[in-house]
């Protein structure tokens, strides 16, 4: 073999003479310069895609800009829709109120037209029975709001008369039944309270000019008499003066009792009022039917009457026998109803609105 490899041609050895005297560092440069060329079409490719990017996303910014304007346009129509309707929907409320009341008018119109036609409907003796149900219905009123016996006697009275005037068969047990309920209000005791208001009221007038049991004043003045029986000389006219000022200072009442109520103006004036107020509430427990109430108040003003003001006066005599009077008044009674009555109008309208039903 040796032999053979040393029969090799003169280039063939010549090339490998070249071969083995290459340094390594040839190799190294063209390894960098594959690696150079490598970053190079790297760069190239990145530059591509970061136009292709630039170029896309320039594309999208139009298009998001684009269907921005369009979702704006498109949302100011909607306000205007939406207020072009919330426009029509408060005009439609309108009308509909409108349409409401027009249709409350109409069946107003029409009930009213009903109760016409039932009214042109009736007949004599149903207008006769709704007056009278009207008179007892207005005294069973005055008995219960005011406790007005008077006033509901009278009432019955009149249906009664009014009954009797239209001479039907049919009405004969709706008037015995209002000549029980007459009876019953008669056989009660009256209760005059616009007389008892009356002398309340003329108490109260009086007050101020009651006289106490001493004066809340002494006179000043002097009796024609004394003064015409003045001494004419001036010596005579001072010493006369002198004695009548003086006796002026002091003065001797004859006052039965032991314990004289002494008073100042201002408490005679205080109490003066106070009686008043106790008469004016004695008028309104009076009006209320408040029995307790009305004789405490009275029993009051007369002891204070009494006790403060003079027991000779002959105003004072006579006020206090009026309140002892009022004081023997009653004022609260138990008022009976008038439900017979009322019960046997309604039973005779009923028996003759049945047969046009």
């Amino acid at each position: 073999m040796s032999e053979l490899e040393n029969l090799s041609s003169p280039e063939q050895n010549a090339a490998k003479t070249a071969g083995a005297g290459t340094p390594p560092g040839g190799a190294a440069r063209g390894t960098s310069s594959w690696l150079a060329l490598f970053a190079v079409l790297l760069s190239l490719i990145a530059l591509i895609g970061a136009a292709w990017l630039y170029v896309n996303a320039e594309a999208l910014r139009q298009t998001v800009g684009e269907k921005l304007a369009d979702s704006g346009a498109q949302s100011s129509q909607n306000s205007a829709a939406l207020k072009q309707l919330q426009a029509q929907f408060t005009e439609s409320q309108s009308r509909v109120a409108q349409l409401e009341v027009k249709l409350a008018e109409v069946q107003a119109q029409r009930i009213a037209l009903e109760e016409m036609s039932r009214e042109l409907a009736r007949t004599p003796d149903d207008w006769l029975l709704a007056e009278v149900e009207q008179t007892l219905n207005i005294a069973a009123q005055q008995l219960q709001l005011a406790g007005n016996v008077r006033a509901a006697v009278m009432a019955l009275q009149t249906a009664d008369a009014r009954l009797a005037r239209a001479d039907k068969t049919q009405t004969l047990p709706l008037r015995r039944a209002i000549n029980q309920d007459l009876e019953k209000l008669k056989a009660q005791p009256l209760v005059d309270a616009s007389g008892i208001s009356i002398k309340l009221d003329s108490l109260v007038n009086l007050v101020d000019s009651l006289p106490l049991i001493v004066a809340e004043s002494a006179p000043t003045a002097r009796s024609a008499e004394k003064q015409g029986a003045a001494p004419q000389g001036w010596m005579q006219r001072v010493s006369h003066d002198f004695w009548e000022e003086m006796k002026q200072l002091v003065r001797i009442r004859e006052i039965e009792g032991v314990e004289p109520a002494l008073l100042t103006p201002t408490q005679s004036y205080f109490l003066r009022e106070n009686l008043k107020l106790r008469l004016l509430s004695a008028r309104h427990a009076m009006l209320a039917r408040d029995e307790t109430s009305y004789k405490e108040d009275l029993r009051q003003a007369r002891e204070w009457l009494n006790r403060y003001f003079d027991p000779k006066a002959k105003v004072n005599v006579a006020s206090s026998a009026l309140l002892k009077q009022l004081l023997d008044s009653a004022i609260s009674i138990a008022v009976p109803d008038i439900n017979t009555s009322i019960n046997a109008v309604r039973l005779a309208r009923t028996a003759r609105e049945k047969p046009t039903r």
